[in-house]
């Protein structure tokens, strides 16, 4: 076993073609969640986005490290402009929460990858024009 690479199957079943409609549910899912009385303190909304958005990074183990903070920062901008719509204000105290909780998920995985490239992993340029 020593100095043989060893395939690690995915744990997920999900293929690439469910990204989409699950990285949606998912998302719906939070947005709804962050209107419930429950989400109203600041540990509550910041755990809430980081649960979902490492929620998100578990499901869909193939997608792109920069795909999931681009869509929960568009859960993010949403949960915070619904309010708007019945004339109520954004808080910046909710939007702070959900930031730092979509912070929290996605920090560990660019320092990882920080510390990848320092160490000089890094992959040849133009590999996924070959993968097509």
């Amino acid at each position: 076993m020593i100095g043989q690479n060893v395939s690690i199957p995915a744990i997920t079943a999900l293929s690439r073609r469910h990204y989409v409609p699950v990285g949606a549910a998912v998302g719906l899912a939070t947005l709804a969640l962050s209107f419930l009385p429950i989400a109203d303190s600041f540990l509550a909304r910041t755990l809430l986005f980081y649960a979902a958005t490492s929620l998100a990074y578990v499901l869909m183990p193939f997608a792109r490290r920069g795909d999931v903070p681009l869509v929960s920062a568009w859960v993010v901008l949403f949960s915070e402009l619904s309010p708007c719509i019945t004339g109520e204000l954004m808080s910046p105290t909710n939007v702070t929460a959900d930031a730092l909780g979509v912070l929290m998920a996605v920090g560990p995985i660019y320092i990882a990858r920080f510390r990848q490239v320092q160490q000089g992993d890094t992959r040849p340029a133009g590999r996924r024009a070959s993968e097509r």
